[in-house]
Parts: structure tokens; C-alpha cells; sequence
């Protein structure tokens, strides 16, 4: 299976080319190291660009810009893939605030550019976009928890199965299979792709910039 990931350097998407590159697959990585734009030094990414070339088999980086649609297209173009992770984002609510342009161009123009290009060109692929808690507003924060020694969980967990069949989730990665969201309707009806969208709560690693 042939993987796309973008945001490969940065924290989930480097963890989702280790872990399709351990599995055997072959991974293209797209990454221009636009956390030091948004961010500073301190956000820079080359190093863990670096530490995924050593410790990759089966790995390759593309230093693209998912805004250039010329060049993403050309991408597509050449490699057929069987599987889109797309983590390629502006991740700060805040800075999105200073810069609302360069936030909606990343994030909603690379977004449709990836899209486009998958249905033009690999229309049989998987698109799997990462996406945020930050959609629900403060509900999330309004969810009794309790502490466990690894991880929270529900307080009241009886509140969120139904018939039988625990329908749980680590409050911190809850995997939204979005049903009836509008995005969810584009991908599989209007573009006619397989799709899933995971939002992520409060995520860190080793790999956090």
C-alpha cells in the first residue's frame, strides 16, 4: 500500500509515517516546515524531519506546500495512493486570530486542494483528515472525568453507552465517524470519496515541536 501524510514532520503526522513505515507500507511525507512560519525557531521541524529518515525504511519527503495546487496535483499525478493522512494544518486557535488569511489558506484551501487531487487522481484512496475537539466549542470541558493512572475517563460512563454496546472513548482521541456532518456529506456524496475524520483532544509527544 502506497501512504500519503501530510504534516509528516510534525507530531501525529510523523507518528503515522512510523507507523505505516513498521507495517511494511510505502510512505510519502509532505512537510515545508511551516510550524517555524507560524511560530518561530521553537517550531521549526527539520529535526524531526531528520529523525525520520533515520529511522524509516520505506520513507520519502516531499517538501511541498499543500497551498501551491500546482505542485499537489503534480504529486498526485505521478503516485497513485491507496491512503491520505492529511495532519497538515495551522494548529492555534490564537495565532489564527493574527493571521486569519495564512490560517484559512492552510487549512481550508490545502484542505480542497488534497481533495481535489485525490478524486482527480486516486479516487479508489481512503481520505482521512485530522481535525480538532475545538469544533465542539467548551462542551467537551463540560463532561464529568475522572483520573486514571495513564489516562481520564468518563465519571458516568453509563451516560454514553447505549443498548449493550459501549460506545467509550479516550477523551483525549475521540474518532468521530461523522455520519450526518456536512464535510462528511461532501466527501462521500459530492466528491464521491471514502472518508473519516479523527479529532484529536489534547495530544503531545516526543515528536511536539
Amino acid at each position: 500500500m502506497k501512504v500519503l501524510v501530510t504534516g509528516s514532520s510534525g507530531l501525529i503526522g510523523s507518528e503515522a509515517v512510523e507507523h505505516f513505515d513498521r507495517q511494511g507500507h510505502e510512505v510519502v511525507g509532505v512537510d515545508n516546515n511551516m510550524r517555524r512560519v507560524f511560530f518561530g525557531p521553537a517550531g521549526d521541524t527539520l529535526w524531526n524531519l531528520e529523525r525520520l529518515k533515520g529511522v524509516t525504511k520505506r520513507f520519502t519527503h516531499a517538501a511541498l506546500d499543500i497551498r501551491d495546487r500546482t505542485a499537489i496535483e503534480e504529486l498526485f499525478r505521478t503516485q497513485r495512493f491507496d491512503l491520505i493522512v492529511h495532519c497538515a494544518a495551522q494548529p492555534s486557535h490564537d495565532k489564527a486570530r493574527e493571521i486569519p488569511l495564512l490560517d484559512f489558506e492552510v487549512n481550508a484551501l490545502g484542505t480542497v486542494n488534497l481533495l481535489e487531487a485525490t478524486r482527480q487522481h486516486s479516487p479508489e484512496a481512503v481520505f482521512v483528515f485530522l481535525s480538532t475537539n475545538k469544533v465542539y466549542g467548551d462542551a467537551p470541558n463540560e463532561i464529568p472525568l475522572k483520573e486514571l493512572e495513564k489516562r481520564y475517563d468518563y465519571a458516568r460512563a453509563e451516560r454514553f453507552e447505549s443498548g449493550g454496546g459501549s460506545c467509550r472513548a479516550r477523551v483525549w482521541a475521540l474518532l468521530q465517524h461523522e455520519g450526518g456532518n456536512l464535510s462528511r456529506r461532501m466527501l462521500d456524496g459530492a466528491l464521491a470519496l471514502g472518508s473519516g475524520a479523527a479529532r484529536l483532544f489534547v495530544v503531545s509527544g516526543e515528536g511536539d515541536a
